[in-house]
């Protein structure tokens, strides 16, 4: 475990919001008074969660590989794809980090691109070559050496997990084409859905606003063309290879982030959401009710070009 500033402005104005104990493992978590950015101090690195014996799947979703889990991330990829499928070309070559069991893969395949998966979870990994005949490469994204640029990138669920989002970011925008689009879906700590008690875990290291992930695009060489924000647990992003810009967002926007999650500490049992999420109806009708924005989002300053 290591100590930073804040990756995305490099400040040290933090605020405690919560500790917790894993199986010994003591996990800090920080508001950037600055940006807004939340995140582990000290991160927890994969050598960290080596040591207590626990799969990437285990650390994602810790749910077996059954008919169950599948009817799950095929919902969720559903709404990725009504998302996604006015943009996507026969002809791309695309790359999804962290392909899970490779449904939005296969469907990328079925629209008649040549798809490419990477998948750290060996079981994960198994299910989408079997049932989809799809490329998976099984490693961490950070192991692989991929020759080529690609057109398109998916990272569902992902980018949180990361020590480093910057890099990671930089490292897919040094395989994109030009024009390239990728798109991102990410826990929305504005709106979470899950309680309180969970809401910061040992699996990820970051916990993103839809503003802070826009900075870390910008500043990576990424711009936002739409976002998708549900009213409740995550939302979208669609960013196009461009030049890398100076963005950060406001020291208002840092207090709005931390309002936000004071309030559903209060919300989640007052409005009984812990009952109310579990309801597919209310699910459809008021959870995963959304609303699109396009362009760059508000709150976020200085995107001139960097020098």
């Amino acid at each position: 475990m290591s100590s930073l500033a804040c990756p995305l402005c490099q400040k040290e104005t933090t605020v405690r919001l919560g500790q917790k104990v894993y199986h010994g493992l003591r996990i800090a978590t920080v508001l950037c008074q600055s940006c807004g950015l939340v995140y582990h101090d000290p991160l927890v690195q994969d050598a960290d969660r080596q040591k207590l014996g626990l799969s990437h799947r285990q650390l994602h979703t810790n749910e077996n590989i059954d008919r169950r889990q599948e009817r799950r991330v095929q919902r969720r990829v559903r709404q990725q794809i009504d998302f996604l499928a006015e943009l996507i070309r026969s002809d791309w070559r695309t790359l999804e980090i962290g392909s899970g069991l490779g449904f939005l893969s296969h469907w990328l395949v079925q629209k008649g691109c040549q798809a490419v998966g990477v998948e750290p979870d060996r079981q994960q990994a198994h299910y989408a070559r079997q049932h989809f005949g799809l490329e998976v490469v099984n490693c961490r994204f950070e192991e692989t050496d991929f020759s080529g640029k690609f057109d398109f990138f998916a990272a569902s669920h992902v980018i949180e997990h990361f020590p480093d989002p910057l890099s990671f970011l930089e490292k897919i925008r040094s395989l994109a084409a030009p024009r390239a689009l990728f798109f991102l879906d990410t826990p929305n700590i504005m709106a979470p859905k899950v309680g309180p008690t969970r809401l910061f875990s040992l699996a990820h290291n970051y916990y993103f606003s839809p503003q802070t992930l826009q900075a870390c695009l910008a500043r990576t060489g990424w711009q936002v063309e739409k976002t998708r924000v549900f009213r409740r647990d995550s939302f979208y992003v669609l960013a196009r290879a461009d030049q890398p810009r100076g963005a950060t967002p406001s020291r208002a926007h840092a207090q709005e982030v931390g309002r936000a999650i004071r309030r559903h500490r209060l919300f989640y049992y007052l409005h009984l959401l812990f009952l109310l999420r579990k309801i597919p109806l209310w699910q459809r009708l008021w959870m995963y009710h959304y609303r699109d924005y396009r362009g760059p989002l508000p709150g976020v300053g200085d995107l001139s070009l960097a020098l």
